[in-house]
């Protein structure tokens, strides 16, 4: 027992293990983890999928649906909705005890009371009618499996991929799915091993309910994978793998990131134009993954490979590094796992190798570099020191909608996402792209066409005019089915990753003219048949000190912030100007302070002036608006020049940003009825892919983009003394117009004015509300409110009228039923509204 892991996850990966072989033993492992963590849902399903006795597994379902409503968890309990559940024997503990029964004195229900149950169950079901047309989920689901391996060495990139896929399941399903169907995921584990990846294939054909599979994670599984799903007609995408065999070989493949000859050729030109290098040794990992780096970095690196040793195993990495060492090459390429490239850059610094060490995407992760900085002891720097690694993330260079999901995963799971989660979700989004613009049948009998259909979707996004807008930008694949994606570095501050002060981009020439203008310059960079140029990184930091003055009708306001530029290089990268200010072209002015020391320069200065964003109005007064304002360079495209997010900056809570510049106890809003919830910083590419007029482009540029970087902040209504000064009124009309149900039949013409006069009053207070907005063509949700008052004033004045009707023909319990009804219906609808807006905007 003492060697079992001791979390609920660490045991339930025990079960999984021992679940062909003893599946008694299984459970007995998943009650321990439900005993460490009753929470934990997966170890629930699993349970559920053990036991044989249909009430046991009827238990089991019913706590998992608890936790987490699954689509797939609600139709099998859904099949067992006859059996009593009944706890198994290995969570029987986890079970209250039954209370004794305490009899009651039974009460004759009155009539009017089954008057309000009955009008209840209307409201409920017409709430769910309502809900069936406008958002609820029918039909069979649209299947996507997701092949990884969720135990071996990839268990924590493949755990990152499966919690941002089901996170954006989701967010699918509760936008309606996919034409009404919801998404449900198959999940499978292929351990890391090609012949389980092989099995798995086969079983998916089977099984024959995936439309396509995001997976599988490493070269070697999805090439073994790979002629399965070909022959079968289902598309694949992986996230990870990256042996340009897996894409090349067959048309039904697709890679969500860039491949191993695109890595290696960033990775050749990095190590030659950036670092200055003119040799190298190679150090891989001897399978596919690395020897496809290794292949492709010494056809593109033009300067001397020293030495190549390929790496079969852990044992021999301290014999590869000192034979490295002993070629004294310039820098060192490394393309191995994380765990053997953690261990080869310690031995290589450990053997006194100082040149610049390079690894790919596969070492490009928070994890290796706290293990590098934890085993420095004590001597700062001394593995983190020019070590250089590819990734298609890097965290603080993130754009907006990327920004926004990064916080909702580390806010969900815990941890800030890998790499392995961003790629993921774009497979996943990509595939779903596909699916709903290919016009599928999605059924049975059409699955093969439209598994066709989805394939040859992906295959149209061929070019960034026909991109698919993916989390880390325009989502397209080369002719091969490879992601066109550049990579990109980060170094070590000491404390984290963060972008290197030079990136490469990839370079679209608008013109043959401009390619070779920009070859005879030195600015544009030729490997194999890629064009590269040199972007200079900015790291960039904003400290608000104050927004006021909110003008709502126009969306304007005034900000006053510090902001300051980091770089090396040119100093046209400090050239920018606010795009969304309301004075045109204004730039930040003098700096306040200039210094450059090594190459490296620091600008700060202090802007204070009148910027403009779009409100939106539809959740008003409920809404949370967003007060942005960007900067962009004048002179420099996104190719050029990009702007990130300085460390000074990622190394700060989020309610530090809330805290003047001026007055650190002062907060950073002066705007009266609102307040500051957030402030977020994100670059973004802006530009159109447009030829834009060029005479020489022949109908192939690519446009213009220009990096930005923004500052938004989200201020909230402070919403109770607004809703006092406003709703009071009308609490006061609905008041009276409710008393005007409890006049008698005969006073028809009181309810009557009574109601009349409600209404014309309500659409007076409704304009008086609403007059602070623009003019806008939409209804906001405090209109809708109104409006149901004003229906049901009208309803009131049309039940007085048919009461004083009923009376005069002699029809007095008839007329006393609909007086009831009336009482009753009356603060039933209010509350059902209240309780609409409070589901609503809560």
């Amino acid at each position: 027992m003492s060697d079992l892991p001791a979390t609920a996850s660490g045991l339930t990966h025990a079960a999984l293990r021992e679940r062909e072989t003893d599946p008694g033993r299984a459970r007995e492992l998943l009650g321990l983890a439900l005993a460490e963590d009753e929470e934990y849902e997966p170890a629930w399903r699993w349970l559920a999928e053990l036991v044989d006795d249909p009430a046991e597994r009827r238990f089991c379902l019913d706590r998992a649906a608890e936790i987490v409503a699954d689509p797939a968890t609600l139709r099998a309990r859904a099949a067992l909705r006859s059996t009593p559940p009944m706890p198994p024997v290995e969570v029987a503990d986890l079970v209250e005890p039954p209370r004794p029964d305490v009899p009651r004195a039974r009460r004759r229900k009155r009539p009017w009371a089954w008057a309000a149950v009955g009008l209840v169950v209307a409201l409920l079901l017409a709430a769910g009618g309502m809900w069936s047309a406008w958002g609820g989920q029918a039909g069979p689901p649209v299947h996507v499996a997701l092949v990884t391996g969720l135990t071996g060495e990839l268990a924590e990139a493949s755990a990152h991929m499966e919690n941002s896929v089901r996170m954006q399941v989701d967010e699918v399903n509760r936008a309606g799915g996919i034409a009404g169907r919801p998404v449900e995921l198959l999940v499978y584990d292929d351990e890391g091993r090609p012949d389980r990846a092989a099995a798995i294939a086969e079983e998916i054909v089977r099984e024959d309910r995936a439309m396509y599979v995001v997976g599988h994670g490493a070269s070697n599984t999805a090439l073994a994978a790979q002629q399965i799903y070909k022959n079968a007609g289902i598309p694949a995408i992986t996230p990870s793998a990256a042996s340009p065999r897996l894409t090349d070989d067959s048309d039904w493949y697709f890679r969500s990131m860039f491949g191993n000859r695109t890595q290696a050729d960033f990775l050749a030109v990095y190590t030659s134009h950036v670092l200055g290098a003119t040799s190298a040794a190679v150090v891989y990992d001897d399978d596919e993954y690395g020897q496809s780096v290794h292949d492709a970095y010494q056809r593109s690196f033009d300067g001397t490979v020293t030495t190549a040793v390929p790496v079969a195993e852990d044992a021999a990495v301290d014999a590869a590094a000192r034979r490295l060492v002993d070629s004294a090459p310039g820098s060192a390429v490394l393309a191995m796992t994380e765990r053997r490239g953690l261990a080869m850059v310690k031995r290589l610094r450990d053997f006194g190798f100082t040149a610049p060490i390079l690894g790919t995407a596969s070492m490009g992760t928070d994890a290796l570099h706290a293990a590098l900085v934890r085993d420095e002891q004590g001597t700062p720097g001394r593995y983190t020191t020019d070590l250089h690694l590819g990734t298609p993330l890097a965290l603080d260079s993130l754009s907006g909608p990327a920004l926004v999901w990064s916080q909702a995963y580390e806010e969900r799971f815990g941890v800030r996402p890998l790499w392995t989660a961003a790629t993921a979700r774009q497979a996943f989004n990509v595939g779903l792209h596909a699916v709903r613009g290919g016009g599928l049948a999605l059924d049975r009998q059409h699955r093969a066409e439209d598994r066709r259909k989805i394939r040859d979707g992906l295959a149209a996004l061929k070019d960034r005019k026909n991109s698919f807008p993916a989390l880390l930008g325009p989502l397209y694949f080369t002719a091969a089915g490879s992601a066109q994606m550049p990579v990109s570095f980060v170094t070590s501050d000491g404390t984290r990753l963060v972008s290197a002060p030079v990136q490469l981009a990839i370079y679209d020439p608008p013109s043959p003219k401009a390619l070779q203008d920009g070859l005879a310059r030195g600015e544009v960079l030729r490997v194999g048949e890629r064009y590269l140029t040199r972007r200079q990184v900015v790291a960039t930091g904003v400290n608000v000190n104050e927004i006021r003055d909110l003008d709502t009708r126009d969306g304007t306001y005034f900000a006053d912030f510090f902001l300051w530029l980091k770089y090396t290089g040119d100093h046209k990268a400090s050239d920018v100007h606010f795009v969304n200010a309301v004075k045109a072209d204004l730039k930040p002015g003098t700096p306040l302070r200039d210094v450059t020391e090594n190459g490296r320069t620091y600008r700060l200065y202090r802007v204070a002036d009148r910027f403009k964003s779009g409100l939106e109005f539809r959740s008003f007064p409920f809404d949370r608006q967003q007060l942005v304002f960007s900067l962009q360079n004048r002179v420099f495209t996104a190719d050029q020049v990009v702007y990130v997010t300085d460390k000074e900056i990622l190394g700060q809570r989020p309610e530090d940003f809330l805290r003047s510049g001026t007055d650190s106890e002062a907060g950073i809003d002066d705007l009266p009825n609102w307040r500051a919830t957030s402030v977020r910083f994100f670059q973004r590419t802006v530009g159109s892919s447009d030829a834009l007029g060029e005479p020489t482009t022949g109908g192939a540029a690519n446009g213009l983009y220009y990096s930005q970087y923004a500052t938004e902040i989200v201020i909230a209504r402070d919403l109770l003394p607004f809703l006092l000064k406003n709703l009071l009124p009308l609490v006061l009309l609905i008041s009276v117009t409710y008393l005007s149900l409890f006049f008698k039949a005969a006073d028809g013409a009181a309810p009557v004015s009574m109601g009349v006069t409600a209404i014309l009053s309500t659409a007076v207070l409704l304009n008086n509300v609403t007059s602070q907005l623009p003019s806008v063509s939409y209804t906001v949700a405090l209109e809708w409110g109104y409006y149901a008052f004003i229906l049901l004033a009208a309803t009131c004045v049309l039940i007085a009228m048919l009461r004083k009707r009923l009376v005069n023909r002699g029809r007095l319990e008839t007329e006393r039923r609909l007086a009831t009804a009336a009482r009753i219906a009356y603060p039933a609808s209010i509350l059902a509204v209240v309780l609409a807006y409070v589901v609503a905007f809560a």
